[in-house]
C-alpha cells in the first residue's frame, strides 16, 4: 500500500506555510497591539521560530524515514522516558484542542451560509438549546472527520493542499485589498499608522503594565506554532525527503514575512481606534469583521456604488468563512491522525495493545482512531448535557493545555545539543549547523524563549489575582506528566513480565 503523497517543493512549502501561518492570530496581533505588536513578534522570530525551524529542520533530515516524530527525536537524545512523558503531553494538548475546534467550525460554516454567526443565538428547535445543536453538530462532525482519515493519508494530504491554496488567495486578497487602501487613502495611512502605534498605553494609570504586555510573548510565540505537527509528515512526502528540511526553513521565512506584510497593510489601511470603538467587535468575530470592512472599503475606493460595495463586503466576508472552515477541516484531519499515530505507531510495540496498532486496508490505525473519536464524542456530549462543573472543568482543561503544549517544544530544543554532537560525529558533510557551540546557542535562544513565555503567561492571572488561573496553568503539565509516568511504569512492568515468562 502507497503511504507517501509526491508535491513538487513549491507545493511542499506553500502547504508547510499556510498550515503554520495562522490569519487569525495576525489579525488578532493587529487589533490588541497593532504595530506594537512587531516588537514581540521579532523576538519570537529571531529567538524562537527561526531557531526552532532550525532545530526541527535537522531532526526531520536525519529521522526522515521514521514515524515517531517528537518521540523518536527526543528518546535517542535524552531518554525514553522523558521522549514518552513529552509526547503525552503533547498529545493531550492537541486532543483538548480538537474538542474546541470540532466545536468552533459551525462559526464559519454559520457565516458562510447565512451572512452571520448564529451560533450564540437563541434555537428555534424545541427541547433543543443552541448549545445542544451545536454539540450534536460537532460529534457528526466528529464522526465525518473519522471516516475521512480512515480512507488514508491521501485525503488528508488532498485537504491540506486545498486549504494552502484558499489560505494563499486569502491572504492576497487581504494584503492587496489594503495596499488598494494604501493607494487611493494616502491621507490616511500616516494617521491609521498613528492610531495603530498608541492602540496600546503602557502607563500604569491604564493598568497595562509594561510587565504585563510581555505576556504577549506567548501569544507571539503560538502564533507560530504548529511547525512540530507537519514536521511529522516528512515520512509521507516522498521524493520530497531530502529536500524537507531546506523546504522547512524557507517556509519559516515566508510565514514571518506574512506576519509582518499582514500586521503593516491593516495598521495603514484600517483606522484601529474606529475599530475598537466598534462594540460588537471582539476576537470571536474580529477576521469577519475585518474582511467585510475591508471589502466595503475597497469598493468605494473602486468607485463602486453603495450597494455593490456591500456585495463585495459580503463575498469578502463569506470567502473568509470558507476559508476559515477548510482550514479547520484540514487541521482537523491532521491532527486527528498525527498527534495519535507519534503516541501509539512512533513508540516501541510493547507500549500498546496490538490492537491499537492495527491497520485498516489504507494504512490508519484504525481502532486508535475509533477510540481517539469515541473520546472526543463523550466530551463533547458532557460539555453540552453536563452541569456547570463539567464546563468549568473542561474550561480547566483548556488552560492546562497552554503550557502542555510548550513544553515539548522546550524538551526538543534541549536534545538538539546532544542530538548535533552525534550527527557532527556520524555524518558531519549533510547538516545546516556545522559546530556544537552554535547548536548549544541556538537551543539555549529557544528554551530560554519558551521560558520567559511560560513564567509570563504564569503571571498575567496571577496579577490579577486570579490564583485558581495560574495554579490550573502549573496543575496541568503536572496532572499530564503523572499519567504518562503511570502509563510508562505500567508498559516496562508488563514488559518485564513477559520477558520473564
Amino acid at each position: 500500500m502507497k503511504t507517501t503523497t509526491t508535491f513538487s517543493p513549491k507545493h511542499l512549502v506553500m502547504i508547510i506555510t499556510m498550515t503554520v501561518f495562522s490569519f487569525s492570530s495576525m489579525t488578532t496581533a493587529f487589533f490588541l497591539m497593532g504595530i506594537k505588536a512587531f516588537p514581540y513578534f521579532v523576538g519570537a522570530a529571531l529567538f524562537y521560530f527561526i531557531p526552532y525551524a532550525i532545530i526541527i529542520a535537522e531532526f526531520t533530515g536525519v529521522y526522515k524515514n521514521h514515524i515517531g516524530g517528537l518521540y523518536q527525536w527526543l528518546a535517542g537524545h535524552l531518554s525514553e522516558k522523558i521522549a514518552f512523558i513529552a509526547a503525552f503531553l503533547w498529545y493531550c494538548s492537541y486532543f483538548i484542542w480538537m474538542i474546541s475546534l470540532f466545536m468552533k467550525i459551525w462559526i464559519p460554516s454559520s457565516i458562510l451560509l447565512f451572512g452571520k454567526d448564529f451560533t450564540k443565538k437563541t434555537s428555534s428547535i424545541p427541547y433543543f438549546s443552541t448549545s445542544v445543536l451545536i454539540g450534536l453538530l460537532s460529534i457528526f462532525a466528529v464522526i465525518i472527520t473519522l471516516f475521512f482519515v480512515s480512507k488514508g493519508f491521501k485525503g488528508i494530504a488532498s485537504s491540506l493542499y486545498l486549504s494552502g491554496i484558499m489560505m494563499t488567495i486569502l491572504i492576497v486578497a487581504s494584503l492587496g485589498g489594503n495596499l488598494l487602501l494604501w493607494i487611493t487613502n494616502r491621507s490616511d495611512i500616516l494617521p491609521n499608522l498613528t492610531a495603530s502605534f498608541n492602540g496600546i498605553q503602557t502607563d500604569s494609570q491604564s493598568g497595562q503594565s509594561l510587565v504585563g504586555q510581555l505576556s504577549f510573548l506567548i501569544f507571539a510565540i503560538t502564533a507560530f506554532g504548529g511547525l512540530d505537527t507537519i514536521a511529522s509528515l516528512v515520512d509521507k512526502t516522498g521524493k520530497q525527503k531530502k529536500q524537507f528540511p531546506k523546504l522547512l526553513i524557507y517556509s519559516s521565512f515566508l510565514v514571518v514575512i506574512c506576519y509582518f506584510l499582514g500586521i503593516l497593510l491593516w495598521s495603514g489601511g484600517t483606522d484601529l481606534n474606529n475599530l475598537k470603538a466598534n462594540n460588537t467587535v471582539h476576537l470571536g468575530n474580529l477576521m469577519y469583521e475585518l474582511m467585510e470592512h475591508l471589502g466595503y472599503a475597497c469598493g468605494h475606493a473602486l468607485s463602486l456604488s453603495s450597494t455593490h460595495s456591500q456585495i463585495l463586503a459580503q463575498l469578502f466576508t463569506r470567502f473568509t468563512a470558507l476559508t476559515l472552515l477548510l482550514s479547520y477541516i484540514s487541521l482537523l484531519s491532521t491532527i486527528f491522525y498525527l498527534p495519535i499515530r507519534t503516541l501509539v505507531e512512533g513508540t516501541p510495540k510493547h507500549y500498546w495493545h496490538p490492537r491499537l496498532k492495527h491497520k485498516n486496508k489504507h494504512d490508519m490505525p484504525i481502532y486508535a482512531l475509533l477510540i481517539q473519536g469515541s473520546l472526543i464524542s463523550l466530551f463533547i456530549l458532557g460539555i453540552i448535557l453536563g452541569s456547570q462543573y463539567v464546563v468549568f472543568l473542561y474550561n480547566q482543561l483548556t488552560l492546562m493545555t497552554n503550557i502542555s503544549r510548550a513544553i515539548p517544544y522546550l524538551l526538543v530544543a534541549l536534545a538538539y545539543p546532544s542530538f548535533k554532537k552525534k550527527q557532527l560525529t556520524d555524518n558531519p558533510t549533510s547538516v545546516l549547523i556545522q559546530s556544537t557551540s552554535r547548536a548549544t546557542v541556538i537551543s539555549g535562544s529557544v528554551i530560554i524563549s519558551i521560558a520567559l513565555a511560560i513564567g509570563f503567561q504564569l503571571y498575567q492571572p496571577l496579577s490579577k489575582g486570579n490564583l485558581l488561573q495560574s495554579l490550573t496553568l502549573l496543575i496541568g503539565p503536572l496532572l499530564f506528566s503523572l499519567i504518562a509516568y503511570l502509563l510508562y511504569q505500567r508498559f516496562h512492568r508488563r514488559k518485564e513480565l513477559t520477558e520473564n515468562t
